[in-house]
């Protein structure tokens, strides 16, 4: 529904396909596996707060806040909108494409492609498909560890320093996903090693090709 730096949308389709009926997203950013299996109980967590605020406001939005957002051309600066907080960090990510926190000015490339409005329809898309969903603000750890499809896109061994919450001991997170009950996702790429991966899809970003690599338990 919007952009976000390590989005899965271009290799969603490529991960398995959930097994149980509720879809636990730890670490959820803009959900894309969630988003393709909308229909499933789904409980996002993020602990970056601004990814909770953005994911809170859209499963409660209407369709009038979403159109109502504002028209922005090239240069224009998001704090200059009149809007609220949540709106302004939602409508920091459709200015710059792909980026790790939101951003202010609405850069040549989305505006070019009117990125803002294909935002727009895209949320629109979707809002009554996720009024059944559910946010968390909290510490990984923190999740009932319930039995469930667990898909599990922490920020990365190598480039995950680009997110605002990119502390992780990840020794202790393979620990922690091994432990999932049910159907168990984890998402990484290149070398990492805290865990057995295995290639999964070649997926060309913008700058380099990078190899994505998957971890999976069946149920």
């Amino acid at each position: 529904m919007f952009s976000y730096y390590g989005s899965k949308s271009k290799i969603v389709k490529k991960y398995p396909p959930p097994l149980y009926d509720i879809i636990v997203e730890p670490f959820a950013g803009s959900a894309r596996y969630s988003l393709l299996y909308n229909d499933k109980q789904v409980i996002l967590n993020d602990s970056y707060r601004v990814i909770y605020n953005i994911w809170k406001y859209l499963i409660t939005a209407t369709e009038q806040q979403i159109n109502d957002l504002p028209v922005m051309v090239k240069g224009d600066d998001v704090r200059d909108l009149n809007i609220t907080d949540v709106e302004k960090e939602l409508m920091g990510f459709m200015v710059n494409r792909g980026v790790a926190y939101p951003h202010n000015i609405y850069t040549t490339w989305p505006s070019d492609t009117n990125e803002i409005q294909k935002c727009k329809n895209r949320i629109l898309n979707y809002l009554d498909k996720i009024r059944h969903w559910q946010i968390r603000n909290e510490d990984y750890r923190k999740l009932e560890n319930i039995e469930a499809t667990w898909y599990i896109d922490p920020p990365y061994q190598k480039g995950g320093e680009r997110y605002i919450k990119n502390h992780i001991d990840y020794v202790q997170l393979a620990e922690w996903c091994k432990s999932r009950k049910g159907q168990v996702i984890v998402c990484e790429n290149g070398d990492a090693d805290w865990l057995d991966f295995e290639f999964l899809s070649s997926l060309q970003g913008q700058k380099k090709k990078t190899n994505e690599l998957i971890w999976y338990k069946n149920a």
